[in-house]
């Protein structure tokens, strides 16, 4: 068995590597914030740009989260809370990164939209 990089325990080609790869679509909000910490952990940008809402790409500097990707290791993703109510999902979480030698913590809210059956990423905003 080949473990998932989410830390869910699944196989890597039945959990993210399935919604990576476009084989399957994430079932909810905390799948895809699984399958997006996946993504910067391998350097899928691609993904990561899709999996961005649409109406939110433009707004977002893909640029500079690639530059922070490629310098940054994950280490581990720690979900906290999750809930999804009709076409809205939220997901509290904590990534752990090495970065210039440091290892730190970055702890998000994020909120996430089903658009035609699919969900997207919209937003994050940091928590103190």
């Amino acid at each position: 068995m080949n473990p998932c990089d989410c830390g869910s325990g699944a196989d890597f080609a039945a959990c993210c590597g399935a919604i990576l790869s476009g084989r399957s679509e994430a079932s909810g909000p905390e799948a895809l914030m699984r399958s997006r910490y996946t993504a910067y952990r391998r350097h899928d940008f691609d993904y990561l740009v899709r999996s961005t809402d649409p109406e939110r790409r433009a707004k977002i500097d893909h640029d500079a989260n690639r530059e922070w990707a490629l310098e940054a290791k994950f280490l581990k993703l720690e979900i906290l809370d999750s809930s999804e109510q009709g076409t809205r999902g939220e997901v509290e979480f904590k990534a752990t990164f090495e970065s210039k030698g440091l290892v730190q913590v970055h702890h998000e809210h994020s909120v996430f939209r089903r658009l035609n059956r699919r969900w997207y990423f919209r937003e994050g905003t940091p928590v103190d």
